[in-house]
């Protein structure tokens, strides 16, 4: 472990269109080589598709997408003399966030549709691998 400090943790300003900070998390995951406005116009393009096709808020379907994802447990490693076993812990809220945006990026990365929008769109409908 690092003698020196903990690194502190930085403010992630929310995104311009819905003043989100869990979508502008999302456009961060999305970004590639530092090209925000690509990631943000990938993501506002398939919640404009969700908005079109569905009648609801797309804010609020994108957040029950993540929630749905967002893990309660996850098994860590426990050192027991000579045995080490898998023991069943409670996720901490921003790491069940980070690891549902994570698998979220993933499941729609592996996706075949033509387009990102139209992946993220897919993933969003509730008819994903993750979701």
């Amino acid at each position: 472990m690092s003698r020196k400090r903990k690194a502190p943790i930085r403010k992630v300003y929310p995104d311009p269109k819905f003043h989100s900070e869990t979508v502008s998390k999302f456009i961060n995951s999305i970004m590639y080589d530092g090209k925000r406005s690509t990631a943000e116009k990938i993501l506002y393009d398939a919640l404009e598709k969700i908005k079109s096709k569905n009648s609801e808020d797309p804010l609020k379907i994108f957040n029950a997408a993540i929630s749905n994802v967002k893990p309660n447990l996850e098994c860590r490693s426990r050192r027991v003399g000579g045995a080490t076993y898998q023991v069943p812990v409670e996720v901490k809220s921003k790491r069940a966030q980070a690891l549902a945006l994570r698998w979220l990026m993933d499941a729609t990365r592996k996706r075949k549709n033509k387009t990102m929008a139209d992946k993220l769109y897919a993933e969003f409908g509730f008819l994903g691998v993750v979701v």
